[in-house]
């Protein structure tokens, strides 16, 4: 007998809401993800405290914290140090880049993005 199983979580940290009705349009549709919004650090706390994320996808400028020092929180945290990290960010400097990548970043993807490249991105960093 086959099961349909549950749709992977994906929680999208970033306070731009264009980009994230763009994003939650593609993951959900495209995809066929369960898409959960944080338009803050601080509001991370509640989400990943009610869910169980497959994967986490962070901007670096927030409002009230930086993605980078959120992304240092989540991979020292026991809890939430195995879910994939996907910096999503305009900053694109080889020393911002390499600074994510030290402190646990999965993937690094700079804005401007096409949609496509990142479900593509999204899927093999679920897979």
């Amino acid at each position: 007998m086959f099961f349909k199983s549950e749709p992977k979580k994906v929680l999208v940290i970033d306070d731009d809401p264009s980009l994230l009705r763009q994003l939650r349009f593609r993951l959900v549709n495209s995809d066929k993800l369960n898409v959960i919004e944080a338009e803050s650090g601080e509001r991370r706390l509640e989400k990943i405290a009610t869910n169980d994320f497959n994967l986490i996808i962070l901007d670096w400028m927030l409002p009230d914290m930086q993605g980078i020092d959120v992304l240092t929180e989540l991979k020292s945290c026991e809890s939430t140090k195995d879910i994939p990290v996907l910096m999503l960010t305009g900053r694109n400097k080889l020393g911002e880049v390499e600074d994510a990548f030290s402190r646990g970043t999965d993937g690094y993807l700079t804005k401007p993005f096409e949609l496509g490249k990142l479900g593509s991105k999204v899927l093999e960093m679920l897979a």
